[in-house]
This record gives structure tokens, C-alpha cells and sequence, in this order.
């Protein structure tokens, strides 16, 4: 999904269908892939390891293998986590292994100190495959974040699942291919983790590549790439009208790159109005630590405030997900954002 095109009318096709299997397929909505059953691709492109030395999966004949494509900063990736770690504990002494393969999103999660921090941030002890020129991905034909492969100790994929949840077909297909090897298999997990909410705020892109194809930018001025544009304050009423459908309002001084906006000045802020349980930001600074207060309805977010909020505050240590906001179930709020010079944001995500 993530191919880098040259041709301006290109880069514009794959932004559609970007954001179409963005939003289509992993804004808390599982997609059912078609049955597969062909012989798994040589892992390619792999220019590092988090976890292993490097591995190939012709070394991996003889064991089930969990192939996993994911990205750090995605959260519907991040939500799968629990329930991959769980069934690494329970059933690795069965003959299952478990393969990350991060294939990045954003130009900083091409880095491998990247990705070996939020792997540890996460607990994510087995081997992790880093990806970054997407040779792998498009090896596998793959077009998602999530998407697991179910490879049999035979080398042949078996199972295929996109986006998150399915955790009971998953753990099932598992069960069923150990069962061949002739294994003794542990009870089943019976997991359930907390999932993303239904009919909610969909997937917003901050840069003008995407954003522009996906109506993200709400204020009259537009994007103007590389200029740093002085956004008149969006009228409470415009707002309104635009609603919770995913697209923001800048005000003050910006510049739009490719994948994000940055706030270029002192009286940067940003508008959205959105409908989610939980909200969350890809952001990275472009020097220091700058940051962001978080506003819910014109008020500090108080009670409603993420992980990632400190007395009102994110602070922008690092390229990362970062969680703003944790509500009791799905409402429809106001969000408000007063940054620092320097706050980068790539994408809004919800759940």
C-alpha cells in the first residue's frame, strides 16, 4: 500500500486507494481476506532484527509460524499486541512462532532504533523483521496494517486475517495446524481485549500528499506546500457544519510537508471535531521537545485525558502514536490543540 510512486498523477492514485484500505478495512472493522493456500514468499529486503539474529523462513520449516505485518505508530496495530503476546506465552513451547515484520507507514519508522524501542515500549519479545523499503510486503501481495499469515511447518500459508480483532478464528487456525504437527496443545486462551469502537471518526491524514485527496483540511486557505500560512481562526459555526466526518481547522502559522503539518510560530492551534471513545495523534517534533496542549470543548481535557497527557500536556519527545484522549464510551467532542513551534502532526486516529 505504502509503494513510493514518482509521477504526481500516481502519487495522487495511491493516496485514494490508501486511504480507502486505510479506512475501509482497519478503522475497527475486520476484513475477511480470501482462503490462501500457497507457498509463503522468502522473507526480502529485511535490512535488520529486533529480537534475533537474522532469520529466514526456510530456517522456520517444522514450526507454525504467525506472520505479522505491522507499523509502530498504527493503532489498530498497537491494539493487537495483547492478544500476539499472549499467544507467543502459550503456545511457543507447542511449536508456534511468532514473526513481526514492521513495514513503515512515515519516513521515521524506516529507523531501527525506532522500531526496537517500541517494541520494547510494547513487550514484544519475538523476532521483529525490519522492512523498510516494503520488499517483504509486496512479496506477500499485502495492502494492510494488520494483517496476519498463518504459515503451516510445511512453509505453505494456511490462514489469512486483515485489520484487527478475529482473535477466536486466529487462535483456532493455530490450535488446528499445531494439532497436525501432532503436538500437545495447552487449553485455549479464550482472549478479549477492548477493541475500537463502531461509527466513528474515521482515519485523518495531517499531510498534503493524502490529506488533500481526503478533504482532511478544512480551512479556507488550504494547503500550500513548504509556506508557512498564517490561518485565519475557523468560525465556531464552520465547525459545526463540518462535523465529526474528519477534517480539522488550522489557525495561526503552519507549513504543510508531504506527510504531516508543522506548526511554524508562536499561536499555532488546530480545530477537530470528532466521535470516538478513545483519540490519538502521530506526532514527532522537529527539534526539542515541543508542546501541545490538549482542549475538549474550549477546557483542559481533565478527566478525559490519554496516557500520553501530562497536567493537560503532550510533550513531544519522540516519532511516535501518542494517546490524547480515553472517554467512557463514543461521543462526539471538540478537540483543540495550542502547539509549540516544531509539533509535527501525521495522522489523527481513533478508536
Amino acid at each position: 500500500m505504502r509503494a513510493r510512486l514518482i509521477a504526481g498523477m500516481l502519487v495522487l492514485v495511491a493516496a485514494v486507494v490508501l486511504v480507502i484500505v486505510r479506512l475501509g478495512g482497519l478503522q475497527g472493522v475486520p476484513m475477511r481476506a480470501p482462503a490462501q493456500h500457497r507457498p509463503a514468499p522468502a522473507l526480502a529486503g529485511i535490512d535488520g532484527w529486533v529480537n534475533s539474529d537474522p532469520l529466514t523462513l526456510e530456517q522456520l520449516r517444522g514450526r507454525v509460524v504467525l506472520l505479522d505485518f505491522w507499523t509502530y505508530t498504527c493503532i489498530n496495530c498497537v491494539r493487537t499486541f495483547p492478544f500476539l503476546r499472549a499467544l507467543d506465552q502459550h503456545y511457543a513451547a507447542a511449536g508456534l512462532q511468532i514473526l513481526g515484520v514492521h513495514s513503515p507507514e512515515f519516513s521515521f519508522e524506516r529507523e531501527l532504533d525506532n522500531i526496537r524501542e517500541a517494541a520494547n515500549r510494547n513487550l514484544l519479545t519475538y523476532p521483529i523483521a525490519s522492512d523498510p523499503r516494503m520488499e517483504t510486503w509486496r512479496a506477500f501481495r499485502n495492502n494492510y496494517w494488520p494483517r496476519v499469515y498463518l504459515i503451516d511447518v510445511g512453509g505453505v500459508i494456511r490462514f489469512d486475517h486483515i485489520g484487527e480483532g478475529g482473535e477466536d478464528e486466529i487462535e483456532a487456525t493455530v490450535r488446528e495446524l499445531l494439532a497436525e504437527t501432532g503436538a500437545t496443545l495447552p487449553p485455549p486462551l479464550g482472549f478479549r481485549e477492548r477493541g475500537a469502537s463502531a461509527h466513528i471518526t474515521p482515519e485523518v491524514y495531517a499531510g498534503h500528499q493524502r490529506g488533500s485527496v481526503q478533504g482532511a483540511l478544512a480551512s479556507p486557505e488550504g494547503y500550500r506546500p513548504g509556506e508557512v500560512v498564517v490561518y485565519r481562526a475557523p468560525d465556531p459555526a464552520a465547525v459545526e457544519r463540518v462535523g465529526a466526518r474528519g477534517a480539522f481547522f488550522l489557525e495561526g502559522p503552519w507549513r504543510a510537508e508531504a506527510e504531516h503539518v508543522e506548526a511554524a510560530g508562536p499561536g499555532a492551534r488546530l480545530t477537530l471535531r470528532f466521535r470516538a471513545r478513545d483519540v490519538f495523534f502521530v506526532a514527532a517534533p522537529a527539534a526539542g521537545e515541543p508542546a501541545v496542549a490538549v482542549l475538549l470543548d474550549g477546557r483542559p481535557v481533565g478527566a478525559a485525558a490519554g496516557e500520553s497527557v501530562r497536567s493537560g500536556t503532550v510533550v513531544i519527545d519522540r516519532s511516535d502514536i501518542f494517546t490524547i484522549v480515553r472517554l467512557d464510551s463514543a461521543e462526539t467532542h471538540t478537540l483543540t490543540l495550542l502547539a509549540d513551534e516544531g509539533f509535527r502532526l501525521f495522522t489523527f486516529t481513533f478508536g
